[in-house]
């Protein structure tokens, strides 16, 4: 898939959150390197500079090796666990070392959404597997042989719920035949945010199918929208769109009811008839429906606001979205 000047604009959105995860990494990075530079010492090491500490005084009066040996850690670090912490230094490192491409994901022409994404963050947990070596290493429980396993893959489902809080946002880029956007309730967690950056036509409401309580959504075709996406303390997942389809925000800050959390300011013009990557006229439908369905407001004298005025009426989006629906009489394939 080509370069998109779209992917850098929503990069931008989302640059503070993966800028965070970066630093908190490259942090962990200085400090395994601390760590391993007091444990690293081998004897003969330890004996020269326990020598040059205690100076010209000490020559020839005090046993720079037997001296030595008084301080010597009892949990000093064997070979193998040397090595699994450098392993862990490493792949920290590396994964540091990388630019956007770390939390960039392309999904070839009949690829699949799901698998990618896993992939990616797969990738992306091995930084949280080498946190888990150091950590446990640090603490006296690290165990190489059970441990060190996590430092080649580390999926998503292995990941703790603070290690899905601290998860780094990927922007991923797909043809518009190839968005399922419900293979992606998965990775709904944490503060996990996936920006889908979509090329040539597609449903006009995938993302519908993800909209719950808890989860931020959004189809738009400005990128610098997204930056409200990476503000929201909870997982979310956002579609930079074509102008056919649909453009609404889900944001669960906005109220307790559904109808007050759901925005929709653009809906499409025509009916969907035909197939978009296996998804039938219906079915595209059946997702406007919904869409209809979570924004409509209760009906008038059924609700009202919170100074007991009733409640205003439906956006134009909203309405024009019901009243077309309801004029569908054949959301018939015609491919």
């Amino acid at each position: 898939m080509p370069s998109d000047e779209r992917v850098d604009k929503v990069m931008q959105a989302l640059a503070e959150q993966r800028d965070a995860f970066r630093s908190a990494l490259g942090t962990t990075v200085d400090q395994v390197r601390s760590f391993l530079a007091d444990h690293h010492t081998g004897e003969n090491g330890k004996a020269g500079r326990i020598e040059a500490e205690l100076g010209p005084f000490a020559a020839g009066h005090i046993n720079a090796d037997r001296f030595s040996a008084l301080f010597t850690n009892e949990a000093n670090l064997d070979r193998l666990t040397i090595e699994t912490m450098e392993k862990a230094r490493d792949t920290m490192s590396e994964l540091v070392s990388r630019d956007s491409d770390l939390f960039l994901v392309k999904v070839k022409k009949g690829g699949c959404l799901h698998d990618e994404v896993a992939k990616a963050l797969e990738n992306i947990g091995r930084a949280f597997g080498a946190v888990r070596v150091f950590e446990l290493t640090r603490s006296g429980s690290m165990k190489s042989n059970e441990h060190a396993r996590s430092l080649g893959a580390f999926p998503y489902e292995l990941w703790s719920r603070g290690e899905r809080r601290l998860a780094p946002p990927l922007v991923v880029q797909v043809n518009g035949a190839d968005l399922q956007g419900e293979a992606l309730a998965e990775f709904m967690d944490g503060r996990q945010k996936i920006v889908l950056v979509v090329k040539g036509e597609c449903a006009p409401a995938p993302l519908v199918r993800l909209v719950t309580p808890g989860t931020f959504v959004m189809q738009t075709t400005q990128a610098a929208d997204f930056g409200r996406l990476a503000a929201f303390e909870g997982p979310g997942v956002g579609a930079l769109v074509p102008n056919s389809a649909a453009q609404f925000v889900h944001d669960p800050a906005a109220g307790s009811e559904t109808w007050e959390r759901v925005t929709v300011s653009h809906v499409p013009e025509k009916a969907p008839r035909q197939s978009v990557g296996g998804r039938s006229g219906f079915q595209q439908a059946e997702e406007l429906k919904q869409l209809a369905a979570l924004a409509s407001r209760p009906a008038a004298g059924a609700a009202r606001a919170a100074d007991g005025e009733p409640a205003p009426a439906l956006s134009d989006p909203v309405d024009k979205l019901a009243a077309w629906l309801l004029t569908q009489a054949d959301l018939s394939d015609s491919d």
